[in-house]
């Protein structure tokens, strides 16, 4: 017994033991850290490239506090600059501007650190670390931040508000703990309160970037997929059992959080809207497109494609073969409509606006392709090694 317990344990040096197991978990806990804050170090690498002429006038319309009648900037982007830049004066020297600059991208910096821990959180409660890790190296290694990442913009900001809202229904979504299930009233106030909190955050995005109003399909979509679902349930059990073997109170427990949530972000984000904008959304400034959604290159612009088809593929059928068996809405779901929302907004748009807003969902779908990708290969190899 002893010898077993000594070869399974290793000195420190201090004197203390450590097990092989517990370096491993330490070992693994740093590479993810490491994983998830890759686009961070990415985008502080290139903190000290010149800015863009309407990053620069944005700056300096900020800093000096006035209006300009062509480009007006949203109350979120104006407190998102403000917070970066500590001066109250423009300086006039080139380098003083840089320098300028340099430090305000701090704050970008900061932003797309939330950007991935957020991503990393909204796939984690959803499909796992795995898959989440996956998420956030794309991240790094798409063209947003990995060629525009330290552009200073109010895009930012949108994209963190989108992603807290995201997460936010996440969790509100998850079943109530054991101990906590015994208390249905208070499970309903929690769960109430974090999609109240999802509203606010959709509304902000909003806020902060009108063009972002993907975010508010969310609850919508949500709810219209929930209710086709319970809708067949609904039907099959009024077959079996007539009107009083229908479970109407328990599809309306279910239902009507996200029937109100879907009324209430966009009443919401109305009012945000209505009370700091003061001019039409087309006379707000707009971020000059820095930077593709997807690589430039044939080859990674088709391996980008078929691993976003094969992720869309797979994500829709895993989601809707649990889905369809009687599952709740849980947090697969709302991560799937989030990502289909968004993909399909910025096939529909323009192709014009910058594209870090839509960065999250691709990158999303793109893991999802990736991890399937890495399923199938090494099923592969396993069953070429049992051959």
């Amino acid at each position: 017994m002893l010898s077993s317990v000594t070869t399974n344990t290793q000195n420190d040096g201090l004197g203390r033991t450590r097990s092989p197991l517990r370096s491993a978990n330490i070992a693994a806990a740093c590479c993810s850290l490491l994983v998830l804050l890759l686009p961070s170090l990415v985008v502080f690498v290139s903190v000290g490239t010149p800015a863009q002429p309407d990053e620069l006038a944005r700056l300096q319309r900020i800093v000096e506090q006035r209006p300009d009648a062509r480009c007006i900037d949203t109350r979120g982007s104006r407190m998102f600059h403000s917070a970066a830049i500590p001066e109250v004066t423009w300086p006039v020297v080139q380098e003083a501007q840089r320098a300028l600059v340099v430090r305000a991208r701090l704050m970008q910096v900061l932003g797309i650190t939330g950007l991935a821990f957020l991503t990393y959180l909204s796939v984690l409660l959803a499909r796992g670390r795995l898959q989440a890790l996956l998420a956030c190296g794309l991240i790094a290694a798409l063209p947003p931040v990995a060629h525009a990442g330290y552009i200073l913009r109010p895009e930012t900001l949108a994209t963190l508000f989108a992603l807290l809202s995201l997460v936010l229904l996440q969790v509100a979504s998850r079943p109530a703990p054991r101990h906590r299930s015994r208390r249905p009233r208070r499970s309903m106030m929690v769960g109430g309160g974090l999609m109240l909190c999802a509203s606010i955050s959709a509304g902000m995005a909003c806020e902060a970037l009108p063009s972002v109003g993907a975010t508010l399909l969310v609850p919508a979509v949500v709810l219209l997929a929930g209710t086709l679902q319970l809708a067949g349930r609904g039907i099959r059990g009024f077959r079996r059992r007539a009107l009083i073997g229908t479970p109407i109170r328990s599809l309306n427990r279910r239902l009507i959080p996200w029937t109100a949530t879907a009324l209430v972000t966009p009443a919401i984000t109305w009012w945000l809207l209505n009370n700091s904008l003061t001019v039409s959304v087309d006379d707000l400034a707009v971020t000059e497109r820095a930077s593709s959604l997807l690589p430039t290159s044939p080859l990674g612009y088709a391996v980008s494609v078929a691993m976003l088809a094969a992720g869309l593929i797979v994500g829709v059928l895993r989601v809707g073969i649990r889905f369809g068996r009687g599952a709740r809405i849980g947090p697969d779901l709302i991560l799937l409509v989030f990502c289909a929302v968004f993909l399909i907004t910025s096939l529909t748009g323009k192709g014009l606006a910058d594209p870090l807003p839509i960065l999250p969902a691709m990158a999303i779908l793109l893991s999802e392709g990736l991890r399937a990708l890495l399923v199938l290969a090494l099923g592969l190899l396993a069953r070429r090694r049992a051959g």
